[in-house]
């Protein structure tokens, strides 16, 4: 019992002067939270019918700074990871620090390559031998979640397209340009994923977002993280093509473009059903993935082990059934969100 009154009490409403109701909040909750008599607290109505009260002014910016601490026991990776961390934690200012040392060469090159590859509004403020900072520059969030998922959409889109043409042509040229634009998704990925992060627990964020609930932040980091694996497939079809000999036969590439077609069309769907919020629409991916998947099957099936190219061709056809699959997911959030629409309640 003691356990629940720290941190859940009922308290009575009550009215001062006919115009404000007032409520009283424990002593020992105010005391640990240090703070005075005649500071502001903000409050903030919640669209789950619930109110939230902040100590003091709300950031919505994010928190301040975040100090990182390299030794040479770390590998590059491992303060790429640390750095991704805090990004996404929404700090502002992001310092790597040794103590005592030089920053080691290799975590000097792998911040600046994670700076320039993958972190959208980022710059290096402070470069020195003992200390590198990062600033996040832009404001949050640039964007509403509905544009900033089209964006992503329509770049793993065209990924698909160009891969596939990438492949028929047996274009590596084309190919490695398909690879680098799969950078450009998982940045995008990265600053919507920092973006729905903060708006968890700041309803300003979450409102300038477009979004109704801190739950559909949690359903459409789902949905980035599904549109990034549609990218990384498509990246994975322009790698393979280095490896053809000669081209593809022009019956199995027709039907490699059809199946292609297809997981197009069930990923377009996909996003459309969460745009508008259609439980029908998510309902119809879901039904037409299940034909992707049992044509790739067909296609894999008449494919000979000593066909030229056939492991080149089983792999691309596995890319294009997971990319379906994964749209399928997309839509399982749509089906998700929106049955309280198709279902009656007692």
């Amino acid at each position: 019992m003691e356990i629940i009154e720290k941190t859940k009490q009922t308290r009575r409403m009550q009215l001062s002067g006919g115009s404000t109701y007032i409520i009283s909040l424990p002593k020992d909750w105010i005391e640990e939270l240090k703070i005075k008599v005649g500071e502001n607290i903000t409050i903030v109505k919640n669209s789950n019918q619930s109110l939230t009260l902040f100590p003091r002014e709300q950031n919505d910016e994010g928190k301040t700074t975040a100090i990182i601490y390299s030794s040479q026991k770390d590998s590059g990776d491992s303060v790429k990871r640390k750095i991704i961390a805090s990004y996404l934690a929404g700090y502002k200012i992001i310092q790597i620090k040794t103590k005592g040392m030089k920053i080691p060469s290799e975590h000097s090159r792998s911040v600046r390559e994670l700076v320039r590859t993958s972190m959208i509004g980022t710059e290096i403020v402070e470069s020195s031998s003992e200390t590198m900072t990062i600033q996040i520059l832009t404001r949050l969030p640039e964007l509403s979640f509905e544009t900033a998922l089209k964006r992503m959409y329509l770049m793993a889109t065209n990924m698909i397209k160009e891969s596939i043409e990438a492949l028929e042509e047996v274009d590596t040229s084309h190919a490695e340009g398909v690879v680098n634009m799969d950078d450009e998704v998982d940045r995008f990925g990265l600053y919507m994923r920092r973006n729905l992060v903060l708006a968890v627990g700041n309803e300003n964020i979450l409102q300038d977002m477009g979004l109704k609930r801190p739950s559909d932040c949690l359903e459409y980091r789902t949905i980035v993280s599904k549109i990034e694996r549609i990218g990384d497939h498509a990246s994975l079809i322009a790698k393979r093509i280095k490896f053809i000999e000669e081209s593809i036969e022009p019956k199995i590439i027709n039907k490699i473009k059809k199946l292609s077609e297809k997981s197009l069309e069930v990923f377009e769907e996909s996003i459309t059903a969460i745009q508008n919020h259609d439980f029908q629409k998510a309902e119809n991916v879901a039904e037409k993935v299940g034909k992707v998947i049992e044509e790739e099957k067909e296609i894999m099936s008449k494919i000979k082990e000593n066909e030229k190219n056939s492991t080149i061709i089983r792999f691309v056809l596995e890319d294009l059934r997971r990319i379906a699959e994964y749209s399928s997911d997309i839509a399982e959030v749509a089906i998700d969100e929106n049955i309280r629409n198709i279902v009656s309640e007692e």
